[in-house]
């Protein structure tokens, strides 16, 4: 019973693979003619593109005069307060999007990611909490290793005192 279901099935595999191979092969001039015209058409359209220079740790003015160079337009963005940039340089870029070395249309419209120094100094008060929040989370699971120690010492004691020593363990 079983071989004759897994023959049955078998043989409706090689069928459906024989039909998906004769479907390809009388699809495929016409797919692959489509495929053509549309990688064609997309390396038309990028032949003119540019690449988006890298302007990450430039002053705003200079990444601005760069940015324009190549006839881009952009807009300085300014990030919120975040512990990522407590050591960075105030009106510095942090970051473009698109990123820079990506090759885009001349046309696309750049994000520039910048921090003031109000930024910046609100980022390292969050740097400096949260480094002192670490430091009281490690204080606090020391203390508590030593109490679990200093209560495991005590029930050891506790237990040894309310064991009864014969004279024969005494002399060992």
């Amino acid at each position: 019973q079983f071989t004759k279901g897994l023959r049955c099935i078998m043989g409706k595999l090689q069928i459906i693979g024989r039909l998906a191979r004769v479907a390809a092969t009388a699809v495929t001039p016409v797919a692959l003619d489509e495929a053509t015209k549309i990688i064609n058409n997309q390396l038309d359209k990028r032949k003119h593109y540019v690449k988006i220079p890298d302007v990450k740790s430039l002053s705003l003015d200079e990444a601005g005069k760069v940015l324009e160079q190549y006839k881009f337009n952009y807009a300085l963005v300014k990030v919120p307060a975040d512990i990522k940039y407590a050591y960075n340089d105030s009106d510095t870029v942090l970051h473009i999007l698109p990123k820079g070395g990506t090759a885009v249309d001349p046309t696309t419209f750049v994000k520039v990611y910048y921090a003031d120094a109000d930024t910046i100094e609100k980022s390292n008060i969050l740097s400096k909490e949260m480094a002192n929040e670490k430091i009281n989370k490690q204080e606090k699971r020391q203390q508590t290793m030593r109490n679990v120690t200093n209560k495991s010492k005590q029930v050891v004691t506790r237990v040894g005192n309310k064991m009864p020593f014969r004279k024969k363990d005494a002399d060992k």
